[in-house]
């Protein structure tokens, strides 16, 4: 399979589906390998000069236009569209999900909260998927060892992905960023998007975070809420584009840290060829947006 035109370094550099590909530096790009979950096997080249990636499904496997994000392209360009930018970056991103992943999908992103996502969450997720435990004896894998199996009990229900998610966030350690960022990546829903630090640093705000019981009662649904929040307020601003919009703004910050991992070198060996190009855009998309 040849594809043109998408950039995984920017697209997998936000994913939290990134701990389940294995990465390699490979001939001016990097091949990036699906070690575990659906589409186990897959192995893609990409190579950054001339966005061109070639993928070897192994035999028998059936890829999902998610796992590649042939289908979430087009909302990366409507941003561009909606600022009047014709030819920027945010063209060649694309968001990958795969909702037949979702455990795993959860677990990233329960395993990111205050740590290093680069270093160690995507340790914690090969060990996990490797040796089936996490040697790690941190208070995050403690706590998560402790909640796995009713983790697992919830996501084994099959339910709609708004209750699976509500069920998740009755649990005490889960909060509302994450369930967001978890029906982002697991589902692909585009209209949930974590209020980071990132997120509320483009908006110029504090990130307020809300109400569990609140989001809970109404079932997630930002833009029926009337209390003063940043998830209500970007829900109704951007709709199916803040989910877009929130990974943009995470992938800025990243490209813009001094402190890089091995993986983020690998994905984008020069960040300074983006990190204009992103921000400008960012800039426009703030001067559409009324205040807070």
């Amino acid at each position: 399979m040849e594809l043109r035109g998408i950039h995984f370094g920017l697209t997998l550099l936000y994913s939290y589906l990134l701990p389940l590909y294995s990465i390699e530096e490979f001939n001016g790009g990097f091949l990036f390998r699906k070690i575990t979950g659906v589409g186990k096997g897959l192995e893609c080249v990409f190579r950054e000069k001339n966005l061109e990636t070639h993928c070897r499904i192994p035999s028998g496997v059936e890829i999902s236009q998610g796992l590649l994000g042939l289908d979430k392209q087009i909302l990366f360009r409507e941003v561009c569209k909606r600022v009047g930018v014709e030819n920027c970056i945010a063209k060649h991103i694309t968001l990958i999900y795969e909702p037949r992943d979702k455990e795993l999908i959860f677990y990233s992103v329960y395993l990111s909260r205050n740590t290093d996502y680069y270093i160690n969450t995507v340790k914690w997720i090969y060990e996990l998927v490797t040796k089936g435990t996490i040697s790690s004896t941190s208070y995050t894998i403690k706590e998560f060892t402790k909640r796995r199996d009713y983790f697992r009990q919830i996501l084994n229900k099959n339910a709609d992905p708004l209750s699976e998610a509500i069920e998740l966030l009755n649990i005490k350690s889960v909060g509302v960023k994450s369930i967001k960022a978890y029906l982002l990546h697991a589902y692909g829903l585009t209209i949930h998007a974590p209020i980071d630090r990132h997120y509320a640093r483009i908006l110029r705000a504090k990130p307020r975070q809300p109400s569990k019981n609140i989001c809970a009662m109404l079932r997630l649904n930002c833009t029926t809420c009337t209390l003063k929040c940043l998830y209500g307020y970007t829900t109704r601003l951007f709709g199916l584009l803040n989910g877009i919009i929130q990974s943009l703004s995470y992938i800025y910050y990243r490209l813009k840290s001094k402190r890089r991992s091995i993986i983020e070198e690998i994905l984008i060996p020069d960040p300074s060829h983006y990190v204009d190009d992103i921000e400008k855009l960012l800039n426009n998309i703030l001067k559409l947006s009324p205040r807070s």
